[in-house]
């Protein structure tokens, strides 16, 4: 393994380790005070009739983040493929774990009344899941582009709480604070942030999945010319 490709897995991994860290620690606070700990986020009264349903989405979004960061480093995927093969079995169930349980808590009478955040939340759990469920049918192929592919837009929905925390604070900076209803729009705004990320990184990828939809395949202008 190259210096190179050691930077950039080390790149890679600092990169999404940080995103997962916010809802690491987000999670930890929010466990706390369901023990009895003091209150000290927002969403406490909401969430704490379904305390069950919010630990389940915090454990599975913290093993989905932090195992799946180690999933898209291309030095260690290559050197430990045996490895990434068993961490998939865990981590794909633990995205879909966390998607189904944030539409679950997004489908609460509290967070319906919220209405456009709600609904974006539903949205990014269904597409989240649909893209997870499509990534292990890909590789269940062995049609590892597309499975790729698919496992890195779930994953970038699913870490959209560490992008959040950035589109907050610079709307904090640029504009003053975050009000409810600024609030989703910073979320909506992190979540694009990642899609969009997400497709850069496809298709710049040789081979990438998006480049082979982006290039259609040249045919041969008559029989003779085929047959040459």
């Amino acid at each position: 393994m190259t210096t190179k490709a050691k930077n950039r897995d080390g790149l890679i991994l600092a990169g999404l380790l940080t995103l997962s860290l916010v809802p690491a620690v987000a999670g930890s606070l929010r466990l706390t005070e369901f023990s009895g700990g003091p209150a000290v986020l927002s969403d406490h009264d909401r969430l704490a009739s379904e305390a069950v349903v919010v630990a389940v989405h915090i454990v599975s979004a913290v093993v989905f983040s932090v195992a799946g960061a180690f999933q898209f480093a291309p030095g260690l995927r290559r050197r430990h493929r045996a490895r990434h093969r068993r961490a998939g079995r865990v981590v794909a169930p633990a995205g879909v774990i966390t998607a189904l349980s944030g539409m679950w808590l997004a489908f609460t009478p509290a967070a319906i009344t919220g209405g456009a955040l709600a609904a974006i939340r539903l949205v990014v759990g269904a597409a989240m899941t649909v893209f997870l469920v499509l990534g292990v049918v890909a590789i269940r192929r062995r049609d590892f582009v597309h499975h790729r592919a698919w496992m890195i837009r779930g994953y970038a929905l699913g870490v959209g709480a560490g992008t959040q925390l950035f589109t907050h604070v610079a709307w904090l900076l640029a504009v003053g604070p975050v009000t409810p209803s600024t609030r989703t729009l910073t979320m909506a705004a992190a979540w694009a942030i990642n899609v969009a990320t997400a497709e850069w990184i496809i298709r710049r990828a040789p081979g990438g999945a998006g480049r082979q939809h982006a290039m259609p395949t040249k045919r041969p202008r008559n029989i003779r010319q085929a047959s040459m």
